[in-house]
């Protein structure tokens, strides 16, 4: 590793329940009961700091799995454990791992853990806070999350069914590089009006960013037959890719992340995989590395 890299593994690419999906028989998830190599881990990333030091996005259920991946992406200690925790926000797939930090599993203890006062107050009362040391962010406000790992988070709010706590974006912004984790928002246009932005590359341009992991939860709203996909809010893959068109040159790199297991772009062969890729755009990887 250079002295001054910074490095970004994208540890799950699912929605929140993963693949396979609890009490699901569809034909995918059915295929990654049986075959290790197609399961997902839901979304969460981890970030090795220019020190060595390790910062995780997320904390899902399936973070045993998501620490074997780090480590094995970064060629580290298998018995890796992160230095500090950021949220996104409350909802089940974003925090449900955070128990694992206390005494039944890691028994870790005075571990940071950024998030917004809305977030932490989630934590606090649903009794997963004595392994942390919370530490409430400002939107809009870098800050590092420790003093020498050389990259800071800046919050960026975002609407999204915020029944308990409110909901962040967060910039990545390393020496060379800055990279936005967006995994949920409900539409663009709450998102881009909320940020006064025309548009999406427009919105990104504004952040600085240079490589946009953006919420890919479904590919359009035909996706679950029998339910009332609105009662879902996400913006469809279908519409971010109207709003995008063609990517051009100067445009940042767009993953999409967070796909549910019906998502069609699971499957790299699929058609509506091929659509994504010939707009000059992308579907996450698990595992996949960004140097900042």
């Amino acid at each position: 590793m250079d002295a001054d890299a910074v490095e970004f593994v994208i540890l799950g690419v699912a929605q929140d329940g993963g693949v396979p999906h609890a009490g699901c028989s569809c034909q995918r998830c059915i295929a990654a009961l049986a075959d290790p190599n197609l399961r997902r881990n839901p979304v969460a990333c981890g970030v090795r700091g220019a020190d060595g030091s390790l910062h995780l996005i997320e904390a899902s259920r399936s973070l045993s799995e998501q620490l074997a991946i780090w480590s094995s992406a970064l060629w580290l200690d298998a018995g890796l454990r992160p230095d500090t925790v950021c949220l996104t926000h409350a909802h089940l797939g974003h925090i449900d791992g955070l128990g694992q930090f206390g005494i039944e599993v890691m028994g870790m203890g005075g571990v940071p853990l950024f998030a917004s006062s809305s977030v932490i107050d989630v934590v606090v009362k649903r009794g997963l806070s004595s392994p942390f040391v919370c530490c409430a962010v400002e939107p809009g406000v870098g800050f590092r999350p420790s003093e020498d790992c050389g990259f800071e988070y800046v919050f960026v709010p975002v609407p999204h069914r915020d029944e308990e706590a409110d909901t962040h974006a967060v910039v990545v912004r390393g020496p060379n590089s800055s990279v936005l984790f967006l995994p949920d928002h409900d539409d663009w246009e709450q998102t881009l009006e909320l940020h006064g932005a025309d548009g999406i590359r427009e919105w990104l341009s504004q952040l600085g960013v240079g490589i946009a992991l953006l919420d890919g939860t479904f590919w359009d709203a035909s996706e679950l037959p029998g339910r009332d996909i609105s009662q879902i809010p996400h913006p469809m893959i279908t519409d971010t890719l109207k709003r995008l068109g063609e990517r051009k040159e100067d445009d940042p790199v767009v993953l999409f992340v967070h796909m549910n297991h019906s998502n069609p772009v699971l499957d790299s062969t699929s058609k509506e995989a091929h659509k994504v890729d010939e707009l000059g755009w992308s579907v996450a990887e698990q595992s996949s590395v960004l140097r900042l």
